[in-house]
């Protein structure tokens, strides 16, 4: 069995699927890469266990239907540096890649000396055809201001995932985000790696697809297969949707970039000692930034101020500096005056920060 692919369509399609080999040393799988042909076009194919990326060939090849499979790493690193204008892959008792050169791959086989082929993990008979279409520019806008919120530890495991429905709520307890934007008629929670397989699909349009237990994630030249996650009812949408609509006292614009530019600065007066804490002081003229020692103080006049009032607080200045850095406006608005948080809106963006403690 022989075909020729273009390269660069070889390439796109291995760094697609790619992010989803996950090397799991305890899952043989999650290490292999699926190479086959059905209907005169090449599928790559790839899993972390729990989600299954399949990448399909835009253009024709000419050669039968088959399924190998081989380590995955070695097979898209080869590919990643081939830069010759033509790959021709020959199957036989091996693989063999030949580009600028002519490597030679083994094929993986099973514990009966068979080619290993990827489980079907889905009848697309089976999926109805209701979940709307999800927009990339969309996954795109979740991953820049949503993922700094995201939990990393399983005490809660939903806080680890996307809530996904009317509008996308992440949280790690320290810090929230919701964003204004709807991607499902039904909530579902989406796990980070999900997320990121998401965004890596070519299409502007991504169809959805559903049944009770699952879900395709589809445009015309990729498939991703994802089972619902668990435990969207452990979710605490309510309490975090609650603050992130609730009303703050006072509200001001200062300078983005101003801001990052302090930060940087201050931060190199925020020893281990104080647990990466800074006081912010609103003053009539502008924000005050300085260390706990007050060895680093640095004012940020206002571009506005609405409701003024006094106010004093203590931030984590790396918490603070991941929402600032999602921003993608100049002029950030901040509302202050609260006992448990300060607030950043953005258009359809709201982002929370807990206040440290003292």
């Amino acid at each position: 069995m022989e075909l020729s692919i273009k390269t660069l369509e070889l390439q796109e399609m291995v760094d697609k699927v790619g992010t989803c080999v996950s090397n799991n040393k305890l899952i043989p799988l999650t290490s292999l890469l699926s190479i086959g042909v059905k209907d005169k076009h090449l599928v790559l194919t790839a899993t972390d266990a729990t989600n299954y990326f399949y990448s399909l060939s835009k253009s024709e090849v000419d050669c039968e239907d088959f399924e190998i499979a081989v380590i995955a790493d070695l097979f898209i690193k080869l590919i990643q540096k081939m830069t010759s204008e033509n790959i021709t892959i020959t199957v036989d008792e091996s693989v063999k890649v030949k580009g600028n050169g002519n490597y030679t791959l083994a094929l993986i086989l099973d514990e009966n000396g068979g080619n290993i082929k990827f489980p079907k993990k889905f009848s697309l008979d089976e999926f109805r055809n209701d979940g709307g279409t999800l927009k990339l520019t969309t996954i795109n806008t979740i991953l820049n201001y949503n993922k700094p919120s995201l939990a990393t530890s399983l005490s809660l495991p939903a806080l680890t995932m996307y809530y996904c429905g009317d509008k996308v709520i992440t949280s790690d307890r320290s810090k929230m985000c919701s964003t204004q934007v709807k991607t499902f008629d039904k909530p579902y929670l989406i796990s980070a790696k999900l997320m990121e397989l998401l965004s890596k699909m070519s299409d502007e349009d991504i169809m959805v697809l559903t049944t009770d237990k699952d879900l395709i994630f589809r445009t015309s030249n990729e498939l991703i297969y994802s089972p619902i996650a668990d435990g969207i009812e452990t979710f605490p949408v309510k309490v975090l949707d609650d603050l992130s609509t609730s009303a703050f006292p006072s509200t001001c614009k200062v300078s983005r970039s101003a801001v990052v530019e302090v930060l940087d600065r201050l931060a190199l007066f925020v020893s281990a000692y104080d647990k990466k804490v800074i006081t912010l002081t609103f003053t009539r003229d502008g924000i005050m930034f300085s260390s706990k020692n007050s060895d680093g103080v640095e004012l940020i006049p206002y571009i506005s101020s609405t409701d003024f009032k006094d106010y004093q607080c203590s931030l984590d200045v790396e918490m603070l500096k991941s929402q600032i850095a999602t921003q993608s406006e100049d002029a950030i608005e901040i509302a202050y005056g609260s006992e448990v948080a300060v607030k950043l809106i953005l258009n359809n963006v709201i982002q929370i920060i807990a206040l440290a403690e003292e």
